[in-house]
């Protein structure tokens, strides 16, 4: 079939349109409500955000103050390093450490002087800077982390809750303080001095040279070590005063003196009638004597100290009593020395070993109260019988022109309290001279020459006698004790005449 150009074939015709929807009014009036609706949401939530955003940066502004310092009430070795920058913060921190390391210092004095000022040097004490800066940054974070919401919470925290926080010093070595402290309490500390008799003068009227005692002195040093440990930990400067205490000696002078004490004194007078060979004699007997000490439990021989009576050993001749007679002999007068050195012993309670009375009266003494010597045969021996020792002196003494008298005084351990000796002596018998008497040659012609001449008395007939001696013991002014001595016996003597032996040319 042809066509003609142009030629539509014809169409099918077009399906039927749909009908048109019919609003109704109720939904008309819905959808203005709901238009109405929107709109006023809108602009709600414009205003909202709008808030928000205000709040936000509000909030920002505040917390953003702080961005590049530390947060008020933040404190570190009680430094407020609120409002610094990081590195104002540990700039601070490190010059008050370098200040209180360097700037502290303690003097250890004693009575004004200045031993050694302390350092913290001396104590090791250092700060390690790395420790500083791993202390600081946490601190410096605070308010700086998480939401603006975190870090404003955190912020008033801290304003409620100040942080004071505290650098870390290495701790204390006390190697060098103890050296130190040691070399001062060996200065400061002294041993006491006991008293002690340094020598015995018998020439002097107080023959004692005592060596007073000295007091020690000890440091507490534990004490004073744990005062400058405080000090040290407070960064207190200044200056310490050691504080020592006095140590007592154990022997005082009062204790040395009371162990040479004057415990007796005894005398015996020198007649006129004495020569001076005898006196010399009793003098050389004293040189022996004087000086003399004798331990505790020691005895004394008077004859081993005055040595044999001898012209060599000093002695000189003098008359003798032999039998109630005058004889010359080499030491006359020696018996005089024994006496006296007998009644300072005895009144000083000291034990008489050996003692032998004269066979008659002498005229320095109580018969009794005497004590004759011949040297290997009779000799006077006593025995310190005291817990100390004793010191003697025994000199002649020359009391006004040409008068002189024995004195022996022995020097030992305190008597008691209110104590002193005294000697009683009583004659208890009496024996009648003999009716006998004697006769006897001079053949010295000392008296009678001739056979015709008158024979001469030398001796007068006399009685004899028995003396008890008795120690008496006196407590402040009261006799206490009385204790025995020795029982003497004076031999009854006849009378003694002395006849010539030549016959008249």
């Amino acid at each position: 079939m042809n066509f003609q150009q142009g030629y539509r074939p014809p169409q099918p015709p077009p399906p039927p349109k749909p009908p048109k929807k019919k609003w109704s009014y109720l939904m008309l009036a819905l959808l203005i409500v709901a238009a109405i609706g929107a709109g006023v949401y809108g602009y709600r939530y414009i205003q909202d955000v709008k808030a928000e955003q205000a709040r936000i940066k509000a909030l920002a502004d505040e917390v953003g103050k702080y961005d590049d310092t530390y947060l008020p009430g933040i404190y570190v070795d009680g430094i407020s390093l609120g409002g610094m920058t990081a590195q104002e913060g540990i700039d601070a921190v490190l010059a008050q450490i370098k200040e209180r390391q360097t700037g502290w210092s303690l003097g250890l004095t004693y009575r004004s002087h200045l031993f050694y000022t302390l350092h913290y040097s001396d104590f090791g004490v250092s700060t390690d800077v790395g420790s500083v800066y791993a202390l600081l940054e946490p601190l410096y974070l605070k308010g700086k982390q998480g939401t603006l919401e975190q870090r404003k919470a955190e912020m008033d925290e801290v304003a409620q809750n100040p942080v004071h926080a505290f650098t870390t010093e290495s701790e204390m070595t006390h190697g060098r303080l103890d050296s130190i402290l040691s070399q001062i309490q060996a200065e400061l500390t002294q041993e006491p001095q006991d008293a002690y008799l340094a020598y015995f003068d018998p020439d002097k009227s107080d023959p004692f040279v005592i060596q007073p005692e000295q007091y020690g002195a000890t440091v507490d040093i534990a004490s004073f070590k744990e005062q400058i440990l405080e000090r040290a930990a407070e960064g207190s400067s200044g200056s310490l005063e050691f504080q020592t205490t006095p140590v007592a000696p154990k022997v005082t002078t009062q204790d040395v003196r009371a162990t040479v004490t004057l415990r007796s004194k005894a005398t015996t007078p020198i007649s006129s009638a004495s020569t001076e060979d005898r006196n010399s004699n009793i003098r050389n007997a004293f040189s022996f004597l004087n000086g003399k000490t004798v331990g505790p439990g020691e005895r004394l021989s008077f004859n081993k100290v005055t040595k044999d009576r001898t012209l060599k050993n000093g002695y000189k001749y003098a008359i003798e009593y032999v039998l109630g007679m005058e004889e010359m002999g080499i030491g006359g007068g020696v018996c005089q020395a024994s006496t006296t050195m007998y009644l300072a012993a005895l009144l000083s309670d000291l034990q008489i070993v050996s003692r032998i009375s004269h066979s008659d009266p002498v005229s320095y003494t109580t018969f009794g109260q005497d004590a004759t010597v011949v040297y290997g045969r009779h000799d006077l021996v006593f025995k310190n019988t005291l817990d100390g020792t004793i010191y003697i002196t025994a000199k002649v003494v020359e009391k006004k022109k040409n008068n002189y008298e024995c004195q022996v005084c022995i020097y030992g351990p305190k008597l008691e309290d209110g104590v002193s000796y005294t000697l009683r002596t009583e004659t208890v018998e009496t024996l009648p001279a003999p009716l006998t008497e004697t006769y006897q040659k001079d053949t010295e012609h000392t008296y009678v020459t001739y056979k015709d001449e008158e024979p001469y008395q030398v001796r007068k007939a006399r009685d004899g006698f028995i003396n008890e001696t008795y120690l008496q013991k006196w407590k402040d002014g009261q006799l206490v004790e009385e204790k025995f001595v020795s029982r003497d016996t004076c031999k009854a003597r006849g009378a003694v005449y002395a006849v010539g032996t030549l016959n008249r040319e």
